[in-house]
């Protein structure tokens, strides 16, 4: 009987250890990312209403494009708020589904005892009103004898009720996390589709709308003349880039040489060789191309064939076109290390441009730049920074235009790059 109320005694622990071990998930963060989220609800319908207060006739003003870079930020920010609550409410839901798991199996092995310590009494009759009176002494003994066996049996039925007890009230909880977590998930896909309508709405307003007539007539005038032209800086471009790729692939390769020389001669003369990094970087086989710029994953024109409502023409684009509101000096990046082999303004419609040579006839272009953060000559590591979002060179508004070239020759940089 002692081993009896042992076990129940441990069962009764164990179950306390565990709902004791766990404490509420981040109750205070997800408190305050309510909080956030209605002020940015707030933020976000108080710019609504400024807007509608401008009307249509003001929609290509700085301060309509402000309240709409604002409104941007402010409904970035409502998105990353709700991806946070949704990353705790996950948390939650994986400690409650094994919180239920575990409950499961005290309430199997609770019962699992309890049958068979009632299977041992049946079998030495040590249950029966006999065997409690022929194995008494006195009426006390059979009193206390009587008590002894109605508190233990009280014990472990009122452990199994508990225990489902506590498994309803897990599964309810569950049901309830359910409900909320999809709720949640429906927010965040309503934020992300109004996130995607301002980032549209924005590219049809961009900064260069207010001397949109002006520039159509200039381009019109000068059509062929500018056709021309952009043939040749096509053809300058890719004669720059494979030429800079002969040369530094030929002091590679005379490095590797020098650098064989000196191993050999370290090695006849037993000495330790330590191998020169300079000039090298991982190489992209290695590590792949990357987003070049982090904070901005909006693009407004791919690759390929697109209509510039500014020179009313048609034209191919060599790149990609990354931008969103408020991307003004937003940093760029290597998409893969290299070698830089240009930096700053030639003139050429790029503005300031950044060009990286990576080797194995692989190039990246990133022009219109507000500043260069890199010089020619310069080895740059993924991830580091080279420029910033700007609006130089032949740019209808402030963003990073992408481009990856194969042996000086444009291609699809998706082919390279996603986010």
């Amino acid at each position: 009987m002692k081993r009896k109320i042992f076990v129940a005694l441990t069962v009764i622990s164990i179950i306390f250890s565990v709902f004791a071990g766990i404490a509420p998930v981040s109750a205070e963060d997800m408190e305050s990312l309510k909080a956030r989220q209605q002020q940015l609800q707030n933020d976000i319908a108080a710019n609504e209403n400024k807007l509608n207060e401008l009307g249509d006739s003001t929609r290509q003003t700085e301060e309509y494009l402000a309240l709409y870079d604002e409104k941007m930020k402010n409904q970035e920010a409502l998105v990353e708020s709700l991806n946070e609550q949704a990353v705790i409410l996950s948390g939650q839901n994986d400690e409650l589904l094994k919180e239920i798991a575990d409950t499961e199996v005290l309430v199997e092995k609770g019962i699992a005892d309890f049958r068979k310590r009632l299977r041992a009494m049946y079998m030495s009759r040590s249950n029966s009103l006999a065997s409690v009176l022929t194995g008494s002494t006195s009426f006390y003994d059979i009193l206390v004898s009587m008590e002894f066996i109605e508190r233990v049996a009280e014990r472990d039925d009122a452990l199994i009720t508990g225990l489902n007890e506590q498994i309803d009230d897990l599964n309810t909880k569950k049901t309830e996390l359910t409900e909320v977590r999809t709720e949640l998930d429906n927010t965040i896909a309503l934020a992300n589709l109004e996130k995607q309508r301002l980032s549209s709405i924005y590219n049809e307003h961009s900064e260069a709308l207010a001397r949109e007539q002006a520039l159509i007539d200039d381009y019109t005038a000068r059509a062929s003349e500018l056709e021309a032209q952009s043939k040749q800086v096509e053809a300058d471009i890719e004669a720059f880039i494979i030429a800079e790729q002969k040369r530094l692939e030929a002091e590679r390769l005379a490095r590797e040489a020098e650098e064989e020389r000196r191993r050999q001669e370290a090695l006849a003369a037993g000495n330790k060789y330590t191998e020169d990094n300079t000039g090298k970087y991982t190489s992209y086989s290695a590590t792949g191309f990357i987003w070049p710029v982090p904070t901005v994953h909006n693009t407004s024109d791919g690759y390929g064939n697109r209509w510039i409502i500014e020179e009313q023409q048609s034209d191919f684009h060599k790149g990609l076109d990354i931008t969103k509101p408020g991307c003004k000096g937003a940093e760029i990046v290597a998409s893969a290390g290299g070698t830089v082999i240009q930096a700053g303004d030639n003139h050429n419609g790029y503005g300031r441009c950044v060009i990286i040579d990576h080797g194995n006839n692989i190039s990246t272009l990133y022009a219109h730049m507000s500043e260069t953060a890199v010089a020619i000559g310069e080895v740059v590591d993924q991830g580091e920074t080279i420029g910033y979002i700007g609006n130089t060179g032949n740019s209808y508004g402030y963003h990073l235009h992408f481009e990856v070239r194969i042996s000086g020759k444009h291609t699809d940089p998706k082919q390279y790059v996603s986010y």
